[in-house]
């Protein structure tokens, strides 16, 4: 087993400890409790600080506290929405490339947007389900890495191919409003 960077991250960020094998945890070196101050009292800051550590404490995420009926509700959820958004993304695809009048820019857009939701679909959010209901990442560190990369790849790529849809769309209105005279100017 092994802890992939983005989850063993965190711990190590809210609470006072993190895992460093197995149930082996260490003090995080991030987080220091500040000293007493002259007055003989913790400054704000350490009891900020501690209440933020019992907090932490409390909100551990530990395998053993996750119930089966939590763990059969995540798989079903997870594999209903795969299910899903393969059989709607593939869908469009096929009828945009199928389809010769869907043949514009904007379509193939939508098709761009649709292949990066597949890749989603298929090499993040199985392995997410698994790290959920195992409490632990078990696929080794280059799909770690892969499963990291394909997540803000697809992002970057949905983000972008809406902000081109939206110039190509405006650009498409000021087009044929000019040529039917139509003014589209904001006073």
């Amino acid at each position: 087993r092994i802890n992939c960077p983005r989850q063993s991250a965190v711990p190590c960020l809210v609470g006072a400890t993190f895992p460093v094998s197995g149930r082996e945890t260490q003090a995080c070196p991030l987080l220091q409790v500040p000293a007493q101050g002259p007055s003989g009292q913790q400054p704000r800051s350490a009891r900020l600080f501690l209440a933020w550590e019992k907090f932490a404490e409390l909100a551990k995420y530990e395998p053993e506290s996750q119930k089966p009926t939590v763990k059969a509700l995540l798989i079903v959820a997870y594999s209903v929405i795969i299910i899903i958004s393969l059989f709607g993304n593939m869908l469009v695809c096929h009828v945009v490339i199928k389809n010769k009048r869907t043949h514009s820019a904007t379509s193939l857009f939508i098709v761009n947007l649709a292949v990066s939701d597949i890749m989603i679909t298929l090499l993040n959010t199985p392995f997410t389900l698994v790290r959920f209901v195992n409490s632990t990442w078990v696929f080794g560190k280059a799909m770690c890495h892969i499963s990291r990369f394909v997540q803000y790849c697809s992002l970057h790529v949905s983000t972008l191919t809406l902000t081109a849809i939206a110039l190509d769309r405006h650009q498409f209105s000021l087009n044929h409003s000019n040529l039917l005279g139509i003014s589209l100017s904001i006073q």
